[in-house]
């Protein structure tokens, strides 16, 4: 077994003392010792694997500075020095570029001690560590955890848990998902040629592509597969560093998946909840209630909007079954994660073989997440509303739009674009239907009211041309004349039998003034 000994990233993880690799060095060096020394030629007097301190003094005056800097580096690395600390904001305040340089030449760690850490301080803390090697491993894990715990807070955690593996072992580090996409990943790797290395494998490998030599786990945190990477063209990272490391990242990865889940779960659970409530219309507490709109982003009794979704099997091309165990699961989350890049608050609930959801009716977010709708998918809202107990009324106004879109082809529709007989299969009263049927007919109404007669007299006659004519004292190209112009008007053709049979709705339904 290899014996276990303090290590230059173990001095790097007492948070307290901030200290920083600056050079492309290698931080699993040991260290035996640390002393400071300001001295010409000070390689002399020091033992191999000890950390030399310096503030630069010795630098101080010289008219080839940059020379003696590098020269000092060269020294070290004969000597068997595992690293040199310098005190920033001294004599500079920044470590010299020229001692960087030179000791990214020969991987050598070049580390930067802030102005408020005393030497002495590091000295100590070299000194006390190597002298307990035997509880070195608990030690370096409880520091990576307490470093590595910072990436919970972190907006992508996953990718900054990645970044802080990296620079700790200053290493590409790279988290891969079962299927081989790069979940996160920090550093210059070859991340396809380690992927062709790990398809079809499992467990724990050991492999080099190219100069590279990489270090793999298969992990499962949260229940889900992943393949997790480190990898330096350097130096291959030790067990003793490596280890704990991996440890760390696991227990964390399955913190931040079994959080996101549990979250995500949660919160799916509660915006459905309010979604079958508001589609019920039974709203025992409406205070309650629209206070939770409110702090959801809807505003306070804002307009809004029911939306119905439904997706055909072919859905995505039939690659929703990759990812999801049933349509409207993938579904939903499609629709969701499209809502959040469109900044458009949404509530969803899957009630039997369709969405429901919420939606402002004002938003301009509406318009695109619509225009992001993949193919296959139908879409309708209920018109706008404030009543929030009106929502059985509203479920059917926009299932029936969800359908109305579904006859036409298109992705969207709004109930208030829905022809005359959708409105009436909706169920509308006498007084907002009659109010639909002259919005159809508009055009006639305002403008053509001779028009508007003669189209009745048109329907009375079972749309025969010569019937008309004879009834309204008219040639038959008179007739056809104005029944074109009447198309014009209407945009529309008298010939289809779906036009026909809004048309004749619209004319039956229409409160005669």
């Amino acid at each position: 077994m290899e014996t276990e000994y303090f290590r230059l990233v173990d001095l790097l993880l007492e948070q307290d003392l901030g200290l920083t690799l600056e050079s492309d060095g290698d931080p699993n060096v040991q260290l035996v010792s640390a002393h400071p020394i300001e001295i010409e030629a000070p390689a002399r007097w020091l033992e191999p694997r000890t950390l030399m301190l310096t503030t630069g003094t010795r630098f101080v005056g010289q008219e080839k500075a940059s020379l003696a800097q590098r020269q000092l580096v060269r020294e070290l690395v004969d000597a068997g020095v595992s690293a040199l600390g310098y005190g920033v904001g001294v004599v500079t305040d920044t470590v010299p570029r020229a001692l960087i340089d030179e000791a990214n030449r020969h991987h050598f760690a070049v580390i930067s001690v802030p102005a408020q850490v005393r030497f002495m301080d590091v000295v100590s803390r070299v000194a006390a560590a190597a002298k307990t090697t035997d509880s070195m491993l608990l030690r370096r894990t409880l520091q990576m955890q307490n470093h590595l715990l910072e990436a919970m807070a972190s907006p992508a955690p996953e990718a900054d848990l990645v970044a802080r593996l990296a620079g700790l072992l200053r290493s590409s580090v790279v988290l891969y998902s079962e299927v081989g996409d790069v979940v996160a990943s920090a550093g210059e790797a070859p991340l396809h040629l380690i992927r062709a290395q790990l398809r079809g494998r499992t467990g724990r490998l050991r492999f080099r592509v190219g100069r590279w030599a990489v270090s793999a786990y298969s992990i499962a945190p949260g229940g889900q597969n992943y393949w997790f990477a480190v990898a330096s063209k350097r130096h291959e990272v030790p067990d003793p560093l490596a280890a704990p490391a991996v440890e760390v990242a696991l227990r964390l990865l399955n913190t931040i998946e079994r959080s996101r889940y549990r979250a995500t779960t949660e919160n799916r659970a509660i915006r459905a909840a309010l979604v079958r409530t508001l589609a019920s219309g039974e709203i025992p507490d409406l205070d309650s209630v629209i206070d939770r709109l409110e702090m959801l982003r809807f505003g306070r009794q804002a307009d809004l909007r029911m939306v119905s979704l439904t997706a055909a099997n072919t859905y995505d091309d039939g690659r929703w079954t990759l990812r999801s165990d049933t349509l409207l699961d993938a579904l939903e989350q499609d629709v969701v994660d499209l809502a959040h890049d469109s900044r458009l608050p949404l509530l969803l609930a899957q009630v039997d073989r369709e969405l429901l959801g919420i939606v402002p009716a004002t938003s301009s977010s509406v318009d695109t997440w619509i225009q992001n709708l993949q193919d296959g998918v139908a879409c309708g809202f209920s018109g706008p509303f404030t009543d929030l107990r009106t929502g059985r009324e509203r479920v059917r106004d926009a299932q029936c739009a969800r359908r109305a879109a579904t006859r036409s082809g298109s992705t969207a529709t709004r109930f208030e674009d829905v022809g005359i007989s959708d409105w009436l299969l909706a169920g509308r009263a006498t007084a907002p239907t009659s109010r639909k049927a002259a919005h159809q007919l508009a055009p006639l109404i305002d403008e053509h009211p001779d028009l508007l007669d003669f189209l009745r007299q048109y329907f009375a006659n079972d749309l025969d041309v010569s019937a008309t004519a004879t009834q309204c004292a008219l040639h038959p190209n008179t007739v056809r004349y104005r029944i074109k112009k009447i198309e014009d008007i209407l945009r529309t053709s008298l010939r289809s039998p779906a036009v026909i049979t809004e048309i004749h709705l619209s004319l039956e339904c229409l409160t005669p003034d």
